[in-house]
């Protein structure tokens, strides 16, 4: 079969649960952490950099591959992973939440210069969302575009990822319940139409690989419009479920409570995805508690370029320091300790913190390589911690260490 999702265990007192998700190009142990690789490159890494953090799965960009280099380039390659240079497995979005949120802004001043008529920020920055689907301008050079359910379906189809997404439009911070549940009902027919149009493509990618459309749950802490998204993608028949909106975020307790009004009736025999999974390790245990089985999250290497690094409980993290430790601190100028004691990183093997204190204070390149190789593995290693004990029935055990018991 080129997809499935077999369930090794699950926790007797939890959903916690450990599987493999079998994709055209291999397989994924689960729970799985996913690095961002927004414009086909997980930022300051090679793909042997991520060989070296022990990534199964990198998550390319649905929108930015298509506005550059654009999918004609793409498709010359085979795809997104083979120009980039990854033979693994891959999941792309859908574009619907960069187009909602990520660039509702004024451009960038070297942006705004490549316009030649120097429209105001203002109606550069306007995003029209309608039953059709999405208008907007493009952040690289304000042209006119467009994204409808069957044109995500297309570009995905074109940058061969073995998951891809169904068009949705992300829940925001304030909406009313009637907002709230007037963007629902379009999301439900935009995963409709994106799922008519994935079935009459074949179900592959135009490389002729098999692709596992995911529908997305929307519906944030709301139990009721939650379950209603999740009955319609259970009743279509998508082959794996996502999870989106502003409550899978930064705060583990929204997580927490977003995940805890669908979590009893996630399926056995379906792989869940949390996009945009924040919170540091509190928020993934929060989610893999209630039957998360990959993620990914931007925040994790992002955090690794401005001096943020994650750390071991063995190393002094714990849930008021988030763990993590800002390296460009003055305090470890003269460090001779690795960033972590316990781990197995090609970073902490080889390089103090002085070290990397230096190279980011001076703004070397190779400061950010290693500091990016660092949080990338971290959470590698966290989640293999934890497909272990879900393995041996003692979850709990590992979360009270990291979490529960500080």
């Amino acid at each position: 079969m080129d997809f499935s999702f077999n369930l090794e265990k699950k926790d007797k007192k939890t959903q916690a649960r450990a599987g493999i998700i079998n994709t055209p190009h291999g397989k994924i142990k689960t729970p799985a952490f996913s690095p961002v690789a927004t414009k086909a490159s997980v930022k300051g890494l090679t793909p042997n950099d991520l060989k070296e953090t022990k990534s199964q799965v990198v998550l390319g960009n649905a929108y930015h591959l298509y506005l550059r280099p654009g999918t004609e380039t793409i498709e010359k390659f085979g795809g997104f992973a083979p120009f980039m240079g990854w033979n693994g497995p891959t999941i792309t979005d859908s574009g619907g939440y960069q187009v909602s949120f990520l660039f509702q802004k004024p451009f960038r001043e070297r942006d705004r210069l490549a316009i030649q008529d120097r429209r105001r920020d203002e109606e550069l920055s306007k995003v029209s969302i309608t039953d059709y689907g999405m208008y907007f301008r493009s952040h690289i050079d304000g042209g006119k575009q467009f994204i409808s359910p069957e044109k995500s379906i297309e570009i995905q189809r074109t940058l061969g990822a073995d998951i891809i997404m169904a068009f949705d439009q992300p829940l925001s911070k304030g909406l009313t319940l009637a907002k709230k549940k007037e963007a629902i009902e379009r999301t439900l027919k935009w995963e409709e139409r994106s799922f008519k149009e994935w079935d009459k493509s074949g179900k592959k990618s135009i490389q002729g690989k098999y692709q596992a459309l995911f529908g997305i749950v929307q519906g944030g802490t709301n139990r009721s419009l939650s379950r209603q998204s999740l009955k319609f993608i259970l009743e279509t028949g998508f082959p794996g479920i996502a999870v989106g909106g502003d409550a899978i975020g930064e705060d583990p307790k929204m997580t927490a409570t977003a995940l805890d009004t669908v979590s009893d009736q996630l399926p056995d025999d379906k792989p869940v995805h949390a996009l945009g999974l924040g919170g540091g390790p509190e928020g993934v245990f929060e989610a893999v508690e209630r039957g998360v089985d990959l993620f990914d999250n931007s925040s994790v290497t992002r955090m690794a370029r401005t001096g943020l690094l994650f750390i071991y409980p063995e190393d002094g993290g714990n849930k008021q320091n988030k763990f993590r430790i800002n390296i460009e601190k003055s305090i470890y100028k003269d460090d001779k300790k690795p960033i972590s004691k316990i781990c197995g990183c090609l970073t902490c093997r080889t390089f103090s913190k002085a070290y990397i204190h230096h190279l980011l204070v001076s703004d070397e390149p190779l400061g950010v390589r290693l500091t990016t190789i660092h949080n990338v593995y971290f959470y590698n290693d966290l989640m293999k911690k934890i497909r272990k004990t879900i393995l041996e029935d003692d979850f709990l055990s590992l979360k009270k260490y990291w979490i529960d018991s500080k």
